[in-house]
């Protein structure tokens, strides 16, 4: 780009001591040498006496080094009318090198409204310019920067819901979980409830089976013992029956022996006498058995026999034997 900052020449003032001769000399040598620090030592003396051509040379030398604030400085201490359009027109581009526009533009104007000069109105469309360029960067900047943020946020916010999405999904299957470990324990409970009342109702019945089993065994025991007992008992009443017979057949025998020796005496002693024998007559276990009986009903525990009757005479207590 081609540079359209005019920097204007300075005049000199010639009209100095013979002290300030020499210092302008020196000082306008070094600045055609380029050698801007030691003109800026120079002309710092010679505006000490406040002279606006001394300190007009000061503020071009310290433009010239790049010292653009320094130069601003020394540029606004000029007075005299027929520098001051070069030194607000020096302002502007000290402002432009800083990159101020608004104050170079400013100092531009200000110039303008001293003299119409082509530079400083070429100089102030271009800081317009570079200022509206600057303000459209700037501008696109904090698009940029503003659609950045706003696709950053919009990326958080993305990034924030889908975490809590994430933890209100988590929260909701550890929701979930608990539930289902509640609902599992209280499954597990109630059937561990139900086994213990089934486990409690089996022993129960269990125990009323074993009681019952029990009671029918012990029913069928004593029923076994008394059947025991009774067969015992019958087989005692059948031994004592059988020896009874025995026994009454040996005393029917004896008796039967000594009713037939007496009878034979009484044969024999009676010998011609028509009295009749007494005869003894066998009697049946049935009818020994009614005969007895009717003997423990009458108190009497002695075996008797029937004595013959008076001819004509029923005994009250006879039998057909």
């Amino acid at each position: 780009m081609k540079n359209l900052i005019v920097i204007s020449l300075f005049i000199l003032n010639l009209n100095a001591g013979i002290l300030d001769y020499f210092s302008a000399k020196n000082a306008t040598n070094a600045y055609k040498a380029k050698e801007y620090s030691s003109a800026i030592k120079d002309y710092k003396n010679l505006a000490k006496s406040g002279k606006d051509s001394a300190i007009y040379n000061l503020a071009n030398s310290y433009y010239k080094a790049g010292k653009y604030k320094e130069a601003i400085t020394e540029y606004k201490r000029v007075k005299d009318k027929s520098l001051k359009y070069k030194s607000l027109h020096n302002i502007g581009n000290s402002y432009a090198k800083l990159k101020k526009f608004d104050n170079a533009i400013k100092a531009y104007e200000e110039a303008l409204k001293l003299k119409e000069d082509k530079d400083t109105k070429a100089n102030l469309e271009l800081i317009k310019k570079l200022k509206k360029q600057k303000e459209q960067k700037k501008q696109n900047k904090n698009s940029k920067k503003n659609s950045k943020n706003k696709k950053d946020n919009k990326k958080q916010d993305s990034k924030k819901q889908n975490k809590q999405s994430q933890n209100s999904k988590n929260q909701q299957n550890k929701d979930n979980k608990n539930s289902k470990n509640r609902q599992d324990n209280k499954n597990k409970e109630s059937q561990k409830q139900s086994q213990k009342q089934q486990q409690k109702e089996q022993n129960s019945k269990q125990n009323k089976e074993n009681n019952s089993t029990n009671q029918n065994q012990k029913q069928r025991q004593i029923k076994e013992n008394n059947n025991t007992k009774q067969k015992q008992q019958n087989k005692e009443n059948n031994a004592i029956k059988q020896k009874q017979p025995k026994k009454e057949s040996q005393k029917k025998k004896k008796q039967k022996q000594v009713g037939s020796k007496k009878q034979k005496e009484q044969q024999k002693g009676k010998k011609g006498q028509n009295a009749k024998a007494i005869k003894a007559f066998p009697i049946s276990d049935m009818e020994e058995r009614k005969w007895r009986k009717l003997l423990e009903k009458k108190g009497v525990n002695s075996l008797m026999l029937e004595l013959p009757s008076k001819k004509g005479v029923k005994s009250e207590n006879s039998t057909p034997w």
